[in-house]
């Protein structure tokens, strides 16, 4: 986290190497989230910057260094502190940003470790011997495509009842009636075939009729065809994840 403007009296100050090289101006001071204590200045690349400005440019170590009459040494050479990786925002500094800083610094400076695993780091070999490096297991997810079903067309046979409509059209059978008159009538009477004792019928006429004759064929109908589509569903994956936490034991002294 940045610092407070009336915080630190570092803020403008000239920030120098060890060896006393001019490397920027003090724009700002990043405090440890959990001591609150100071762990890294914010300086801008050249000498004439305003003091509350927020471009900061490079990122260096607190730990160690020593302020007077306006100027700030620190405790790494001028290569480290100018190939130091840049912030990607100039009011915080995120836990990626701080390892990498981290690992940076660690071959830059006179010890082996110039900030330590809490953010602070000193004379007296306070900065190698006790630090120490928490792990913790983070859930990573990955897709992989894989096959999860087969699928075959197949067709099967099913049989439903159908009811057409069909017109039939048949023949009936009607008496006729034709008057005689005349010579007609007369004929009639001498004909033998019209007397009492003639056959009371005559001859047998066929009646045709229409009827309905089903044949049933086998036609295409319909074509189809199996096809694939993509769909997307949200689910949620859990798992259990494992930290570690570390914890002071003994008796130690109280800082002052």
């Amino acid at each position: 986290m940045p610092s407070e403007p009336a915080l630190p009296p570092v803020i403008g100050a000239i920030a120098e190497d060890r060896d006393g090289t001019a490397l920027g101006t003090v724009t700002a001071v990043f405090l440890d989230d959990v001591t609150g204590e100071p762990t890294w200045v914010g300086l801008t690349d050249g000498l004439h910057a305003a003091p509350d400005s927020a471009d900061i440019a490079i990122v260096a170590p607190i730990a160690g260094a020593r302020s007077t009459g306006g100027r700030l040494r620190l405790t790494v050479p001028a290569e480290a502190v100018r190939s130091a990786p840049r912030p990607a925002a100039p009011d915080r500094l995120s836990p990626a940003e701080e390892e990498t800083l981290r690992r940076h610094y660690a071959g830059g400076g006179d010890g082996p470790d110039v900030v330590g695993g809490d953010g602070r780091g000193g004379e007296g070999g306070e900065s190698g011997e006790g630090s120490m490096t928490r792990s913790e297991e983070r859930l990573r997810v990955d897709m992989v495509r894989e096959p999860w079903a087969r699928a075959v067309l197949r067709v099967d046979t099913v049989t439903e009842e159908v009811m057409v409509p069909v017109t039939v059209t048949r023949q009936v059978a009607r008496i006729e009636y034709l008057p005689l008159r005349g010579s007609e009538g007369t004929a009639a009477a001498a004909d033998p075939t019209t007397s009492a004792d003639a056959d009371r019928g005559t001859g047998w006429v066929t009646l045709y009729s229409d009827r309905p004759v089903v044949t049933v064929e086998r036609a295409p109908a319909e074509r189809v065809r199996l096809a694939t589509s993509w769909v997307t569903e949200d689910e949620t994956v859990t798992d259990r994840l494992r930290r570690e936490e570390i914890a002071l034991e003994g008796d130690v002294p109280p800082q002052r």
